[in-house]
């Protein structure tokens, strides 16, 4: 079997194309068709076991020491998105870039990143690293993660939408639905103020992107979440809306427009 790490390096996505992986947890990782490799709230380690006591439910896909990202964005602080234990081997690779909101900056510090490649997203606002255009959008962790944020990431025109973690704020999450993703990944998980599976659908309606993939599930007991209730209440709420469930270590290559999609196992 071909390790994942082979699978994102030989994966050569085509123009309008877009490969999507999904690394457990809220974690994924994409690769464009200029090459450009992309990581999002990578859970890599148990760090969270040793913190708290949450234990890994499901394996980790990749090492970080094989993660081949040109860039890795935390939307948040929180150990299961900003993996304290990863981030020193994350930065080994030299070209690696890291960005997210003040906190996730504050933890690259302490990781030992160097300030040339440490990026600070603010709220509402727009950049291009790395040639993908991030959009950081609302997102409402409460007080857990007062500076929490979500972001959509355009890659070369199709765009993504990673919720992060966040509560079902239809009101204040204009900005991200009016950005007008083509693929979204919402926190289902229902505990710790997130969204729930019928929330995550209804935000689906909101956003109504061709593809929703569910995240933040089944990675801790403690954390619950239920994506068969998702894929049930997106096919309500959303019928138009191609809904899927992958799982670690999973490809999904999305072609726009239509939506086609090539699935296989890393």
């Amino acid at each position: 079997m071909h390790s994942l790490t082979s699978v994102i390096e030989n994966t050569r996505p085509q123009p309008g194309e877009l490969a999507i992986f999904w690394l457990a947890q809220a974690g994924f990782a994409f690769k464009t068709a200029s090459g450009v490799v992309v990581c999002i709230d990578p859970y890599l380690s148990d760090v969270v076991e040793k913190a708290f006591g949450f234990k890994r439910m499901m394996a980790c896909p990749i090492a970080a020491e094989d993660v081949p990202a040109d860039l890795v964005i935390c939307t948040h602080e929180h150990l299961d998105h900003m993996d304290s234990e990863a981030l020193p081997i994350l930065a080994k690779c030299p070209r690696t870039r890291f960005a997210g909101p003040a906190e996730c900056v504050k933890g690259f510090e302490k990781a030992g990143i160097s300030p040339e490649r440490r990026v600070l997203l603010t709220p509402d606002s727009e950049i291009n690293l790395t040639g993908v255009r991030i959009f950081s959008v609302y997102a409402d962790h409460g007080d857990l993660a007062p500076d929490a944020i979500g972001v959509v990431l355009d890659f070369d025109g199709i765009r993504v939408y990673h919720t992060g973690d966040t509560a079902y704020r239809p009101e204040r999450l204009r900005k991200a639905i009016e950005l007008s993703p083509d693929v979204l990944l919402p926190c289902i998980n229902g505990r710790y103020g997130n969204m729930d599976a019928e929330e995550a659908a209804l935000l689906t309606r909101d956003v109504s992107p061709q593809l929703a993939i569910p995240a933040h599930f089944w990675m801790f007991v403690e954390h619950g979440g239920d994506p068969a209730a998702f894929i049930e209440h997106s096919a309500r709420h959303a019928p138009k809306v191609k809904a899927v469930v992958m799982k670690p270590g999973e490809m999904l290559l999305f072609r726009k427009p239509n939506h086609g999609l090539r699935c296989c196992s890393g």
